[in-house]
């Protein structure tokens, strides 16, 4: 994710926020009200919005990633207003925002094991959901609930293969760190 240039309010210059994926924005995601839905709770419904593309997610994962400035946050409006320029302004930004908000999600180690949570508890739903189709006898709620459980799998499958790519990029040894110094 990168650092947004916002101006948290009319009487203030525009500062540089520099987001941070951590357990602070997990907690602010988990526990919004207006993220959640059908029973998910606002972390593992903002995972599902980014793999579904949704812009709102992006606005939400880039205000939730400043939760660390606590007091200073600024409004979900003005990361909006930040974002309209730095992101939304470009079609090829804004497709690569989503993959970026969730590889970064994946480089802090507690947000990798919530990502890895959350493809376990896709894959039991899926698993459940199959049970189900198979003991239905009403055609038409069968073809919508394999429906549903095709998208859950899609995006497991997409989180899984951003996860997997993630893993396999090359990480610095420590015979590269002295080149960092």
């Amino acid at each position: 994710m990168q650092a947004l240039t916002i101006q948290a309010n009319p009487q203030s210059q525009p500062a540089v926020f520099t987001p941070k994926l951590n357990y602070g924005f997990y907690l602010q995601t988990r526990d919004d009200k207006a993220l959640s839905q059908s029973g998910q709770d606002g972390f593992s419904a903002l995972v599902n919005g980014l793999l579904d593309n949704n812009v709102d997610m992006i606005i939400a994962a880039y205000y939730h990633s400043l939760a660390w400035y606590k007091r200073n946050q600024p409004s979900e409006t003005a990361v909006e207003e930040a974002l309209e320029t730095a992101i939304f302004s470009d079609e090829k930004a804004t497709d690569e925002a989503f993959d970026d908000i969730l590889k970064d999600l994946q480089s802090n180690d507690f947000l990798a094991r919530k990502l890895n949570e959350f493809i376990k508890s896709n894959d039991k739903l899926t698993a459940a959901m199959k049970k189900h189709i198979e003991s239905m006898t009403d055609e038409d709620k069968k073809d919508q609930m394999e429906i549903g459980m095709s998208q859950i799998d899609d995006s497991t499958t997409k989180l899984q293969q951003l996860m997997t790519q993630q893993e396999s990029s090359p990480k610095p040894d420590e015979s590269d760190s002295r080149l960092l110094n």
